[in-house]
């Protein structure tokens, strides 16, 4: 009903758009500086490496951020929770790279990137009670 509606009415207007335009892509810096610009093009950014150095560096932040006192069974349960091995800690890594994007100190995302990896057992043992 309402495509019949607008279908039939001869007041539509839609523009027409050429069928060959590009804007054209400005980069200052390109243009400033091309030896700079030959030599970022031939590096490559190694996710791996900045995953695996990321995710070292926040595994010690959380070590320091927990340290076993008394009583010792609660801080053992809160340190296996959040220090396990082998986790992926995406939500702290993306973290800090959204702090880095926006040019902050990587030191500065590190209390917040520890505090999303501490909250995420509770959610997921949440999920699994339901």
């Amino acid at each position: 009903m309402v495509f019949s509606v607008l279908s039939s009415s001869s007041h539509l207007y839609l523009p027409i758009r050429p069928r060959n335009f590009i804007l054209p892509i400005r980069c200052s810096a390109a243009s400033s500086s091309p030896s700079i610009s030959t030599r970022s093009r031939s590096t490559q950014f190694d996710l791996k490496t900045y995953w695996t150095t990321l995710i070292a560096k926040i595994d010690q932040k959380l070590d320091e951020a927990i340290p076993v006192k008394y009583p010792e069974q609660i801080y053992h349960a809160m340190r296996y929770s959040v220090l396990a091995k082998g986790a992926k800690r995406a939500p702290p890594v993306m973290c800090v790279a959204a702090c880095e994007l926006f040019g902050a100190d990587r030191l500065a995302a590190f209390p917040t990137a520890c505090a999303l990896e501490m909250v995420r057992p509770v959610f997921m043992s949440k999920r699994l009670e339901i």
